[in-house]
């Protein structure tokens, strides 16, 4: 009997449950570590956001887990196989790239590592072409930035990609008014647009 025929739909739904309500607390407990209070004096705490999803995801997984005891849900009662083969690769080298993205991020940082998870993810799982994925895959960190460090003062791991920000910095919290602010995050949102458009018109 293979793996994937081993994984029933019963066992799976039990197994992510508790594993999910694990991560839940762990994450709870560590994010507990930091402020998780938001007032008007201090704005959002670091362990805010991190603390409180894992509450929601930690009660959906109790919610879940109780429905699997009294047999409540479908799931819990269908022994048929979960995943396929086919299915069974694509979650494999999902799981292989996230663990690979976590282990990334502690050394080139979060932004880096993203881009690289992105375009790899696209380009094995999509058909999109290759002037999309970059455009995605480089988008999608700067908005990420603008989220957590402009707007929510929340610093993410950068690991020794650290120093490139500090222009980046002096320019946030400098002496620059509003609109050229906000001219800086367009032209940087569109930047990586346009260059692709560039690239992909002009170099065959």
């Amino acid at each position: 009997m293979s793996i994937t025929n081993k994984i029933t739909v019963k066992r799976a739904e039990i197994a992510v449950a508790v594993i999910l309500a694990l991560c839940s607390i762990a994450l709870m407990i560590k994010s507990a570590e930091n402020r998780i209070t938001w007032n008007a004096e201090e704005n959002m705490g670091a362990g805010f956001l991190p603390f409180y999803l894992s509450l929601g995801m930690l009660i959906c997984t109790i919610l879940t887990i109780i429905k699997f005891v009294l047999k409540r849900s479908p799931q819990s009662k269908d022994d048929s196989p979960f995943i396929d083969a086919v299915a069974f690769k694509f979650i494999a080298v999902t799981i292989i790239s996230l663990v690979v993205l976590v282990l990334a991020i502690g050394y080139l940082g979060i932004y880096f590592s993203l881009i690289f998870f992105l375009a790899f993810y696209l380009r094995y799982f999509s058909e999109k072409r290759i002037s999309f994925i970059t455009i995605f895959a480089i988008t999608t960190p700067i908005l990420t930035f603008l989220f957590f460090e402009w707007m929510l003062k929340i610093p993410l791991p950068q690991g020794v990609s650290e120093p490139l920000f500090y222009p980046v910095y002096d320019f946030m919290y400098g002496g620059f008014s509003f609109a050229v602010k906000m001219i800086f995050i367009i032209l940087t949102v569109l930047l990586p647009t346009a260059l692709v458009f560039l690239t992909s018109r002009f170099i065959k």
